[in-house]
């Protein structure tokens, strides 16, 4: 068998209207010809560091070992911020030192992280730094370039304040709203173990037990169940949690345990 070309994922803020994402891709494929580059998504919000980062969660625990994954939502592009290589779940992550990191490594139990050393030839853009620094770093760590020859290792990558929880300490948290206005929270069935949930409380609604499916109530009736990421979802059958329960990033969701 021939040797598997290697996979570099993008994820990013930039959308599909504009040449970011083409010239991030061509930087790259300058530095390894041969990669399947895998677009994970270009819509996150602007400047969503925190959803970008739960987006970047969902591709390391989704993708083989040895993946690449470039992540570049980045509003302090051009300041002295560090751009870090990290190691999670046998894969590696390039991106700025802003928080992106943090779902992934508090998901997966940590790993190692490294900031940027290496510098271009060519004075950078102080506003495209995912084109001119991290794609070019990402090419070559696809092509084999040890992480060492391009980034010091270090013991503090910046990580935002939140963290999966059991439900036990505290309420958990909604740290993201889908496309269909379903509302994630930090609540990890991984830290439940052989705890049940007795009943679960958002927007002052009482939604009951742990549903296993939207279809477990009735249309319009709303929900809470385990969603495909492992973590307690605030749902609406056949509508928006965000519209019918005004739920948003940040609300606390009341968890009673067994």
């Amino acid at each position: 068998m021939g040797q598997t070309r290697p996979i570099v994922t993008l994820t990013s803020d930039f959308g599909n209207v504009d040449f970011y994402v083409a010239a991030m891709k061509a930087a790259l494929l300058r530095q390894c010809p041969d990669t399947r580059l895998i677009d994970v998504t270009h819509g996150v919000p602007r400047h969503d560091i925190l959803c970008g980062s739960i987006t970047l969660e969902r591709a390391v625990d989704g993708f083989p070992p040895g993946t690449v994954h470039l992540a570049v939502v980045d509003p302090g592009v051009g300041t002295d911020r560090r751009i870090l290589v990290a190691r999670v779940k046998e894969q590696t992550i390039v991106c700025p030192d802003n928080g992106l990191l943090t779902w992934p490594w508090r998901r997966h139990g940590g790993g190692r992280a490294y900031a940027l050393s290496w510098r271009s030839a060519y004075e950078p853009s102080s506003t495209f730094h995912g084109r001119d620094i991290m794609a070019p770093v990402a090419g070559m760590l696809a092509s084999g370039r040890p992480i060492g020859e391009l980034a010091r290792p270090i013991e503090d990558p910046i990580l935002l304040d939140i963290s999966p929880t059991d439900g036990r300490a505290g309420p958990a948290r909604v740290i993201h709203v889908d496309v269909f206005g379903n509302a994630t929270t930090n609540l990890s069935l991984e830290l439940l173990g052989e705890a049940r949930v007795r009943a679960v409380r958002a927007k002052g609604r009482d939604l009951g037990r742990l549903k296993r499916t939207y279809w477990d109530v009735a249309p319009g009736k709303p929900l809470a169940l385990i969603g495909s990421s492992g973590l307690l979802e605030v749902a609406v059958r056949d509508g928006s949690a965000v519209q019918e329960l005004g739920v948003r990033v940040g609300d606390e969701v009341a968890v009673e345990v067994e």
